[in-house]
Parts: C-alpha cells; structure tokens; sequence
C-alpha cells in the first residue's frame, strides 16, 4: 500500500509540474492560407538576438517556448516580409489568413498591433503612414508595440528625424523604454536630443539562475536597488552584505536588490554570491567596466547604487543602511496616500 501511495504522489508531482510549465508557455497558433514554403524565420529581436526557425505543413503550425520575460520576434518569409509578434508568460496568439494580410488575435499587445496594421493597410503615401504611425505611439505610450513601431517607421529610414524620435519616445513608459530596439534607437541619439536622463537604460543579462533579468513580471519588486560591487572591491563586499541582511529584516515585499558585479571571472564571482530570489539578485557579464549602463550612471568608483522604481525611473544614489531604509518607507508612504 505504501508503495501505491508513492507511485500515486510521483504522479501527481510529474502533472502539476506539467501543468505549471504548461501555464507559463506562450503559444502561436498559424493557419496561413495560400503559404507555400517549407520555412519561415523567426527572428528575435527582445530580449537578445537569436534566429529560430518554424516548418509548416500546409500553412499550418503551432510555435511553442517558454519566456522569461517580454520577447519580441519576428516571422520572416522566403521574400523577405515579415510579421513582429510579442510573447511573454502563458501568452496564446493565433495567426489566419494570408502570410502578407494576417489576421492576429491574442494577448499583450498583438491586438494592438493587428488594428495598426488595419489602420494602414490602404494608405499608400508614406507620410500618410508616419502620421498614422505618431498617433498610435502617442495613443498607446504604455504598449510595447509603440516601441516596434518606432523603431520600424521613424528609426529604419534613410535620413531619421532624431528630435521627432526623441519627443515621440520620451512619453512612453520605463517599461516600453526597456525594449532592446527601442533602447537601441535612442542610444544612437546626440546628449542634445536623448530623453530625460531621469530613466534607467535597458539591462539585458542572465542573472546567476541562468534566467534574464525581468522588468515586467507580475511579482516584480516596486522599487530595485542596483549595487554595483566586484569581490575585488573590499568596501563593495562590506556594503553588499550590509544589503543582504536589509533583505532578510525589513521591507520584503516592495524591495529588491540587483547586484551588478564587475568581476572578470566567473569562478571569482561566484564566491561572493548567494542564490537568485525575488528579492535578491546577483548579475554579472564578465566584462569589469566595459558596460553602457556604467556610462550612463557615470560611474567612477565602487561601491555605487542607484535606486529606481518598477519602471525605471531613478530616485536616488549611493543610499545606505538607516538612509536607504528611510528613502523606502517614505516612498511607500506616499504610495498608500495616492492610491
């Protein structure tokens, strides 16, 4: 009997865990008529760069992975059109008709976009097209598919409008800003026409789980504190641990810290870390100060912090112990007196 039991709870493991892998897979779902190659090309642009590839039978497929976070792909065609879909956690999408007119139904922004499409599809002078473009990012300043837009109608042109990109991009949220092409179009921006400075850039590194940093996930933190610290760094040691242990005693629920090591090494790294959880988390890209984000904070010297919220705006610098504890009451205070 005893033996029963176990066999039983082995399954009973083996389906919930299915069932969870399951929930957290997105789904497209293809019907294409007329569609006659044996390839298309997905092409991700978001959160990294990396080709997969779907074959069809007789127009029909389904694509299945398991995000970490927001990812932006396209579908590419033997001639060269292509179909941009967005994916995340337990997202179902499904695509009809025709590879060159699809109709998309789904969740994120798909939906969006489709109407976008729609909205165009007989406009047939390009500045027409650019108009109709700008008032859907200014209509849609929370939606990622404002930040593809952008990029495919106002950055991908021969002489680009760099100041009508950047008044069309800095309404959008920390959280659209966060697109690898988007963040890659305003980096090329003069300091004359980048956004306000007050926003954290993109960040796109595996974190010591093997998984990427998430800045949309349902449960992420309210507010983040990136430590910049390298286990060559004595003082950085010090204050890191002195982090840890605010972790452990206080303000669990809307803070977390992000521990962006300089070291060179991962063996060297990896003394110094502890293990990935919501609340605690440790980065390193093996470069030492070889990083954009060290440029755009200006950071000379360790240890440094910068504190942020959930949609990276900035709120404060190098804030420690009794200082930082106080800065994050005060935040949540008057968090609750606007809601």
């Amino acid at each position: 009997m005893k033996k029963l039991y176990l066999l039983l709870f082995s399954v009973y493991l083996l389906f919930c865990l299915d069932s969870c892998k399951q929930s957290n897979e997105f789904e497209l779902k293809g019907e294409l008529s007329g569609f006659t190659s044996d390839m298309i090309l997905v092409v991700f642009d978001d959160p990294e760069a990396r080709l997969d590839t779907i074959y069809p039978r007789d127009g029909k497929f389904i694509y299945t992975f398991t995000p970490d976070t927001l990812n932006l792909f396209r579908l590419v065609n033997d001639s060269g059109k292509s179909i941009p879909i967005f994916a995340d956690k337990g997202w179902k999408v499904s695509m009809k008709g025709s590879f060159t007119h699809p109709d998309i139904k789904g969740d994120g922004p798909n939906e969006e976009y489709q109407e976008f499409r729609k909205s165009i599809q007989t406009l047939a002078d390009p500045a027409q097209i650019r108009q109709q473009a700008e008032t859907f990012i200014q209509n849609h300043p929370q939606s990622y598919a404002s930040a593809y837009i952008l990029w495919q109608y106002f950055s991908q042109t021969k002489n680009p409008d760099l100041s009508l990109i950047a008044s069309l991009a800095e309404p959008l949220t920390g959280k659209v800003k966060d697109c690898r092409v988007l963040n890659e179009v305003l980096q090329k921006l003069p300091d004359k026409e980048k956004s306000n400075p007050t926003y954290l850039n993109y960040i796109s590194i595996k974190k010591r789980d093997g998984e990427y940093l998430s800045w949309s996930s349902s449960n992420q933190k309210e507010y983040s504190l990136l430590n910049f610290w390298a286990s060559w760094d004595t003082e950085s040691l010090t204050r890191k641990d002195s982090l840890y242990s605010l972790c452990q005693n206080s303000l669990k629920k809307d803070f977390r810290v992000i521990n962006f090591s300089l070291d060179y090494q991962k063996e060297e790294w990896l003394k110094e870390t502890e293990k990935d959880s919501e609340q605690w988390i440790e980065l390193c890209d093996y470069k030492g100060w070889d990083n954009p984000i060290l440029s755009q904070l200006q950071v000379r010297n360790l240890p440094f912090n910068v504190l942020i919220d959930r949609n990276r705006k900035i709120l404060g610098y190098n804030l420690h112990g009794k200082e930082l504890k106080e800065k994050l009451e005060a935040l949540t205070a008057e968090e609750k007196k606007q809601k």
